[in-house]
């Protein structure tokens, strides 16, 4: 699991819910709920270094991920 940058002040769950592993299934769960693409892009904060946005608002020069809504027939 990739996790935040190396902070002793950090806990196991903040390493975890900051995670790109985590991003990444919140933004399969925001597509969802949304009915549109999603995309994970880099925030430069080493708190919340990841964040989860509609893809058509994502500048393209931040985006680590997409997530791609599925229709269902």
């Amino acid at each position: 699991m990739t996790t935040c940058p190396k902070d002793a002040g950090r806990s196991p769950l903040r390493a975890r819910l900051c995670s790109i592993e985590n991003a990444n299934r919140l933004a399969v769960q925001v597509a969802d709920d949304a009915q549109s693409d999603t995309v994970v892009v880099r925030t430069g904060n080493p708190v919340q270094p990841y964040r989860v946005v509609l893809a058509n608002c994502a500048v393209a020069g931040n985006i680590v991920s997409r997530t791609v809504k599925c229709s269902q027939g």
